[in-house]
């Protein structure tokens, strides 16, 4: 019984654990410009839509610049998966500057969620809130800061979610007027845990295949539903993707190449030829097990 308890405790520190490191909070790059987008500048960090800037000196110092202006608004992500009931520490660096004023009646605010499902949409200008995501911080911007200030938060979140969103807004229907603009700037970002509930093993066998079961449903294809020449990711909790197949309706099926974009994260391009329809999205890792998904292209 020692022993399955032991294996089992270790079980759920792996499970536990492969999620919590913040890979590149410190937001090196090494590009300054437009370093978000595909194939992004900073490691481990995306364009989730509008061109997000990278400010500084490279290697020494670069942080990210997120603006709103006539022309849009602007979001970056990372991968990062938050448990129910699990409390994280949350901290950064922001600096917000505006030429808005109440004369203009519009309120611009600078965000960050714990959402799933965004993709590196990076020719979108305004990103639509995904479903089931969760407000971390936000602030509206109606005044400049004299400088970089620090944000920390206790985030205990309510639902699974496996990214971390960084993205402003404006008041809904208005517009910014020409050479207006807000801008939020953010660094220095770093996530610490605490707090993840104790779980009782009552019978060997059941809580060993229950936890199994959770554990690889903790794999997945997302999105579900994308359009064509759309990016869609792959979580893994270990190993590595040595294929990945697309296939229609009428059992044509094409290989896809994928990028890695770290040890739990794959990405891959649709090709822009496809048709609207369903297709199945099949996922081969190199100990033989697979990850399937029906997606809708539309």
């Amino acid at each position: 019984m020692k022993k399955t308890l032991l294996t089992y405790s270790l079980f759920l520190f792996t499970c536990g654990s492969f999620s919590q490191e913040l890979s590149n909070g410190q937001l090196n790059s090494n590009c300054v410009g437009n370093g978000f987008t595909a194939p992004s500048c900073v490691s481990s960090w995306f364009a989730s839509h509008g061109n997000p800037f990278v400010q500084g000196t490279i290697p020494k110092n670069t942080w990210a610049k997120l603006t709103t202006n006539e022309e849009g608004l602007e979001g970056i992500f990372t991968h990062y998966e938050f448990i129910p009931g699990k409390k994280y520490q949350i901290s950064f660096k922001v600096k917000i500057t505006t030429t808005i004023g109440a004369v203009d009646k519009i309120i611009t605010s600078a965000n960050v969620k714990a959402v799933t499902d965004l993709t590196s949409n990076f020719n979108t200008k305004n990103s639509i809130p995904p479903n089931d995501s969760e407000i971390i911080w936000t602030k509206n911007i109606t005044q400049n800061s004299t400088d970089w200030e620090t944000v920390s938060i206790t985030f205990t979140p309510q639902k699974s979610n496996s990214q971390l969103w960084f993205y402003t807004s404006i008041t809904t229907g208005k517009s910014i007027p020409t050479n207006k603009y807000s801008q939020f700037e953010i660094d220095d970002i770093s996530i610490t845990t605490s707090g993840q509930k104790n779980t009782t093993v009552a019978e060997k066998k059941e809580n060993t295949v229950a936890t199994t079961n959770s554990y690889r449903a903790l794999e997945y294809i997302f999105p579900e539903n994308v359009s064509k020449n759309d990016f869609l990711n792959i979580r893994i909790n270990s190993g590595e993707i040595s294929d990945i197949q697309i296939t229609d309706l009428a059992g044509n099926s094409f290989s896809s190449e994928f990028k890695v974009l770290s040890k739990n994260y794959v990405t891959f391009q649709l090709r822009k030829e496809l048709y609207e329809g369903t297709y199945v999205v099949k996922a081969t890792k190199k100990d033989g097990t697979t990850i399937t998904k029906n997606i809708t292209i539309k």
